[in-house]
């Protein structure tokens, strides 16, 4: 019986492993006119991928890469900067998992 228990259990725990495992770019801020980057605190990333900053029209500012895993303080070099909001997006895998807007003020 106990046997029985501990198994499922432990199915039970990997499942629940399993489902918390996502890609995501956590909290993104607003960033400066003009700003030559923007910093996101925290990217959690299934596989190895980059992180790639576009214009609302789609053109790419700038892209760094991440490793599988958790990613902390990930900085996109934009170069000369942005003046109205951006898509920060995750690629893995060759899909975007994950994007959102960035407001830049």
């Amino acid at each position: 019986m106990f046997k029985k228990f501990a198994i499922a259990a432990t199915a039970i725990a990997l499942t629940a492993t399993a489902a918390s495992a996502t890609n995501s770019l956590g909290i993104l801020e607003d960033a400066d006119d003009r700003a030559s980057y923007i910093n996101i605190d925290n990217v959690r990333a299934l596989d190895a991928g980059f992180v790639q900053i576009e214009t609302l029209k789609g053109d790419v500012l700038g892209m760094a890469s991440v490793n599988a895993g958790a990613n902390t303080d990930v900085r996109i070099n934009l170069g000369l900067g942005a003046t109205n909001d951006v898509v920060a997006k995750l690629v893995v895998g060759g899909e975007v998992v994950d994007q959102g807007i960035i407001d830049i003020r």
